[in-house]
């Protein structure tokens, strides 16, 4: 298997996070689970057959995708199909994808859409131009090429919107909505209608998603996982509260969240 991560230059660089390539993914198990993480991916499927957003666990009944989609905000995990074997991403920064569509970011919450149905037929010439494309780090300029073709004229961050972000996921334990409204010099109904407009989640959700994603690091970080210490740590009020939440976000309590998780954050195999 082949699996590459670029990191973009300035100005892509503020709002992707990174874009991602790769091919040869062999899956051993049936569904993949991400769990939520604040931010939006645009996917370019490399394959010619459909993949399956599952409505749950049993793998019953889904909705399929074609060739390229765009994976909004989420609030709760979802359930992909593991079979796409060949792929190239764009993983957006959180508040990051707001400049290259022409709607709010809110409007994409909890949804997967196909890619045309919001940019036309021209991300299918994308999609075949990176497919004839050999060499990995052509595929990645065409791609980048294309973001900066969508995004021309607004590609300037906003900088109130982007420190609110930025406190909340790095403390999300010290911040109330209250507190950072207060700190940025604005009204809560304002700094909620800029949340949703460029970051599609609320702040009280978007806090809640960081909290959860503070948790998720600290897991990764620790050799030994005492679960007390990091509910605290994160700001969880008690332990009841912090398995409510962690169940919220994952499907799954905290302890079988150790034995079942894949080896890349917020990913969970299925078999």
């Amino acid at each position: 298997m082949t699996y590459r991560i670029h990191i973009p230059p300035p100005p892509l660089s503020f709002f992707v996070e990174h874009l991602f390539y790769y091919e040869g993914y062999q899956a051993m198990h049936k569904m993949e689970k991400f769990l939520p993480d604040g931010s939006m991916d645009l996917l370019i499927d490399l394959t010619e057959t459909p993949k399956k957003l599952f409505h749950n666990e049993t793998g019953e009944t889904y909705t399929t995708y074609k060739k390229s989609w765009i994976s909004g905000m989420k609030t709760e995990y979802i359930l992909i199909d593991a079979s796409v074997s060949s792929m190239i991403g764009v993983h957006f920064k959180p508040g990051g994808a707001y400049p290259f569509f022409n709607m709010p970011a809110s409007e994409l919450n909890d949804r997967t859409v196909e890619t045309d149905l919001l940019w036309n037929t021209e991300i299918l010439s994308i999609r075949d131009a990176v497919l004839n494309t050999p060499v990995i780090e052509d595929k990645f300029s065409i791609v980048e090429k294309y973001l900066l073709q969508k995004g021309k004229n607004r590609l300037d961050p906003n900088v109130l919107v982007n420190y609110a972000i930025e406190q909340l996921q790095r403390s999300p334990q010290i911040w109330t909505i209250g507190q950072l409204t207060h700190k940025v010099g604005i009204t809560q109904k304002h700094l909620i209608t800029l949340f949703k407009k460029y970051a599609g989640l609320s702040p009280k959700m978007f806090a809640r998603i960081s909290k959860f994603q503070k948790v998720i690091r600290e897991v990764e970080q620790e050799q030994s996982i005492e679960w007390a210490p990091i509910a605290y740590e994160c700001g969880y009020y008690d332990q009841a509260h912090f398995i409510k939440e962690f169940q919220a976000f994952s499907g799954i309590n905290p302890s079988a969240y150790l034995s079942q998780k894949g080896r890349y954050r917020n990913y969970i195999p299925i078999q």
